[in-house]
C-alpha cells in the first residue's frame, strides 16, 4: 500500500464525499477520470479504502450515544478476544479502541434509549468476568462527527 501524493489527494476529496465521480475529481485533480478511477480500483483492492459509508444525522431521529471507558479484571487473551468479538459484532457499538491509562478500551455505544442503553451494557459488559469496571459519559450534543482524518498533514512531506 504505497500511496503518493495524488493518492493522498484523491483519499482527502473522497472523505468530504464518497460520491464524487472519476469526471468530478479530475475536475479538482490534474488526472484524467480514467486514471484516476484506476487509482480508486487499486485503493479498494489493497485495503487503502476499506469502506464507503453514508455518515447519517442526528435528524433522523432522537437516540443516546455514549462514551464506555472499560477496565478488564484479567487478562486472558481467550477471554479478552471474546469480549472483543462480542463488542465488534454489535451493530450498537460504533468504535471499540485499545487505549493506554487506567482504562483498557473506549467505546462508542448508541441506543434508543437509557433502558435500551442499559440492557445492551448489561448483556455486554455486566457479567463479563474480564471486565472490572466501565464508566459512561453520554453525548449531550454532536458538534463535530467525522471520521476522516487530515492525510496531508499525517503523511505528507
Amino acid at each position: 500500500m504505497t500511496n503518493d501524493d495524488m493518492d493522498l489527494r484523491i483519499l482527502a476529496l473522497l472523505q468530504e464525499d464518497a460520491l464524487m465521480t472519476a469526471d468530478l475529481l479530475a475536475e479538482k485533480l490534474p488526472l484524467s477520470p480514467s486514471a484516476i478511477a484506476r487509482r480508486i480500483r487499486r485503493m479498494r483492492a489493497d485495503g487503502t479504502i476499506a469502506a464507503d459509508v453514508s455518515i447519517v444525522s442526528e435528524e433522523v431521529g432522537p437516540f443516546l450515544s455514549a462514551l464506555v471507558h472499560v477496565q478488564f479484571d484479567r487478562h486472558s487473551l481467550d477471554a479478552l478476544q471474546g469480549l472483543q468479538r462480542r463488542l465488534i459484532a454489535s451493530p450498537h457499538v460504533q468504535l471499540v479502541a485499545e487505549v493506554t491509562g487506567s482504562f483498557d478500551l473506549v467505546l462508542v455505544v448508541s441506543a434508543r434509549d437509557m433502558d435500551a442503553f442499559n440492557a445492551l451494557v448489561d448483556s455486554l459488559l455486566g457479567n463479563d468476568p474480564v471486565v472490572r469496571r466501565y464508566e459512561t459519559s453520554f453525548f449531550k450534543r454532536r458538534r463535530k462527527f467525522t471520521p476522516a482524518l487530515p492525510l496531508h498533514e499525517l503523511l505528507g512531506d
